[in-house]
C-alpha cells in the first residue's frame, strides 16, 4: 500500500517557499530594524524606511536568484 505522505515533494515546490519566504523575511527583518531605531530615537521615520527598504531588497534578491534566464 502506498500512502500520499512518502511520495517527495515536487521539484518547484522548494523555488516557490524560497521565494515567499524572501519577500516575507526582507520587510520583516528590515522593518523591525527599523522599528527599533525608531524607539531608540523616538522618531516615527524608520520603520517606513525600514519596510521600504525591505521590500525592495527582498524582490532584488527573488530576481537575482530566480528572475535571471
Amino acid at each position: 500500500m502506498s500512502d500520499k505522505s512518502d511520495k517527495t515533494p515536487r521539484r518547484g515546490d522548494g523555488a516557490v517557499w524560497s521565494i515567499i519566504g524572501t519577500l516575507v523575511s526582507g520587510p520583516a527583518v528590515w522593518g523591525g530594524i527599523g522599528f527599533l531605531i525608531d524607539r531608540a530615537t523616538d522618531s516615527r521615520v524608520w520603520t517606513p524606511i525600514g519596510l521600504a527598504v525591505g521590500f525592495v531588497t527582498g524582490f532584488y534578491i527573488v530576481y537575482v536568484r530566480h528572475g535571471r534566464g
